[in-house]
C-alpha cells in the first residue's frame, strides 16, 4: 500500500506546484537564503510538512483500527470510493467543498492566521516548524491520502500511509521552492488537471480494494507478493 501513498504524492504533488508553490516560496523568501542554505531550509521545510502528515495519520489509524473492530473496514473503503468517484462525475472541486464546510473554514482560518504571523517573522522561524503548520492547512490532495490511510484500520498503517505519501510529494515541492520561476504559469495551470484524474484512480482503487474480500487487511505490498491471492 505504501508504493500507492508515495505514488499519489509525487504526481498529486504536480497539482499542488500551482497551489501550494506561491505559500512555500512566501514562507522562505523571508530568510534570504542561498546555495546550500536555501537546501538545507526547503529540505526542512518539506520534512516538517511530511511530520504533520504522520501525525495525522496516527490520528486516522487510529480511527481506522477503530471502525476495522467493528467489522465495517470493507464498507468504508467502498464508500469513500464511490464519493471519490461522485465527486469526480459532477466535476466537484474537493478544494473548494472543503472551504464551505463551517467547521474546517475555521480551522483553516485559525491556521492560516498563524502561518501570516509566522510569515511576519519567518526569518527567524525554523523552516521545519513553518512547514509542520503548513501540512495542517485543509487540502483536497491530503485527504484523498487521509483516506488511503483511515481504509488500512491500523495506527502503523495510517502512519506509513501518510509518511510515504508526504515524501512522494518532496521531488515536486522541494523543485517549486527552491526554483519556482522554472514552472511556467501555463504549465502549471495545466498540471491542476490531473488532480481530477488521480481522484477518480483513488476511488476506484478503493471500490476495489471494498470488494476483493482476499486482498490482505494491510494492503501490504511487499507481503502480497510473498503470499499472492490463488484463484483456485
Amino acid at each position: 500500500m505504501y508504493w500507492i501513498a508515495f505514488t499519489l504524492g509525487f504526481f498529486g504533488s504536480l497539482h499542488c506546484i500551482g497551489m501550494c508553490g506561491p505559500l512555500a516560496i512566501g514562507m522562505l523568501s523571508g530568510k534570504n537564503e542561498h546555495g546550500i542554505k536555501a537546501l538545507v531550509s526547503a529540505v526542512s521545510y518539506n520534512a516538517g510538512r511530511t511530520v504533520s502528515y504522520v501525525i495525522i495519520g496516527i490520528g486516522f489509524g487510529l480511527l481506522g483500527s477503530t471502525v476495522s473492530f467493528a467489522g465495517l473496514q470493507k464498507g468504508l473503503c467502498i464508500g469513500l470510493g464511490v464519493f471519490m468517484v461522485i465527486l469526480f462525475l459532477f466535476s466537484v472541486n474537493p478544494d473548494q467543498w472543503i472551504s464551505r464546510q463551517p467547521w474546517l473554514r475555521s480551522f483553516y482560518g485559525h491556521v492560516s492566521k498563524k502561518l501570516s504571523a509566522l510569515a511576519g517573522k519567518s526569518e527567524k522561524t525554523s523552516p521545519v516548524f513553518l512547514g509542520i503548520v503548513n501540512g495542517f492547512l485543509p487540502c483536497g490532495l491530503v485527504y484523498l491520502a487521509i483516506a488511503g490511510a483511515l481504509s488500512l484500520g491500523n495506527i502503523w498503517g495510517g502512519m506509513g500511509f501518510m509518511m510515504f505519501f508526504g515524501l512522494g510529494t518532496f521531488p515536486a515541492m522541494l523543485g517549486v521552492t527552491i526554483g519556482y520561476k522554472v514552472f511556467a504559469p501555463s504549465w502549471r495551470a495545466s498540471l491542476r488537471k490531473l488532480y481530477p484524474v488521480i481522484m477518480l484512480t483513488m476511488g476506484v482503487y478503493l471500490i476495489y480494494r471494498g470488494l476483493m474480500s482476499k486482498l490482505p487487511l494491510e494492503l501490504d505490498f511487499f507481503e502480497a507478493l510473498k503470499n499472492p491471492v490463488m484463484c483456485h
